[in-house]
């Protein structure tokens, strides 16, 4: 049976094609946090070691000073640091207050090992964003 945070996870988007095994994984690597509206939690080109996914509220993608994105509930970010080693190349701030689960790096490493599915759905929600971002380019 699901705890109050796997039925969450769960529910989000990025995670609904998840098996229970992968779900009660993140759901004891994640911590929960609240995030004031104008916090920012990730500065462009420092190191970041965490990743975000908002449960509520949303977040602003900002490069450069300039807002280029928006982040929503039931997406992830900060992930790309986890797969590529380098400085962010982007400040995410939060536009709301915001309710996010927070998975850092080394707990993160060991759930994708033990649940290679898991990794199938962050790469393919990488690449929509990827697609919807080359879409708005042409």
């Amino acid at each position: 049976m699901f705890d109050a945070k796997e039925i969450r996870l769960q529910g989000l988007p990025l995670f609904k094609n998840a098996d229970k095994k992968a779900i009660s994984h993140l759901a004891s690597a994640a911590d929960e946090a609240t995030v004031p509206a104008g916090q920012t939690l990730i500065v462009q080109g420092h190191m970041s070691n965490e990743m975000y996914v908002i449960e509520r509220g949303t977040a602003s993608v900002l490069i450069d000073g300039n807002e280029v994105a928006e982040i929503a509930e039931g997406e992830m970010f900060g992930e790309l640091g986890f797969f590529v080693t380098g400085p962010a190349t982007a400040t995410v701030q939060a536009k709301t207050e915001m309710m996010v689960l927070v998975i850092p790096h080394n707990r993160f490493d060991v759930i994708l090992n033990e649940n290679p599915d898991l990794v199938r759905e962050i790469a393919n929600e990488l690449a929509e964003r990827l697609h919807a971002t080359d879409a708005k380019l042409h």
